[in-house]
């Protein structure tokens, strides 16, 4: 069970995507790593951003 998740979650590696977080924030970049935890690093106009995973709502790629 647990490699299924993972394999889902990796469908977003090196897609551009856009992440809803808490407090109405919204940031977008490109997925550079993801974790069984859903904490994400995204590579974006200011470098390279960590995001954990309890703060996301919702990851989104971007069309």
């Amino acid at each position: 069970m647990k490699d299924d998740v993972n394999k889902l979650f990796t469908q977003f590696k090196n897609k551009d995507v856009i992440v809803d977080l808490r407090g109405d924030y919204q940031t977008e970049g490109k997925v550079v790593a993801i974790d069984n935890y859903l904490n994400i690093v995204l590579e974006n106009d200011n470098g390279l951003e960590t995001i954990k995973g309890g703060n996301i709502i919702l990851i989104s790629i971007k069309e």
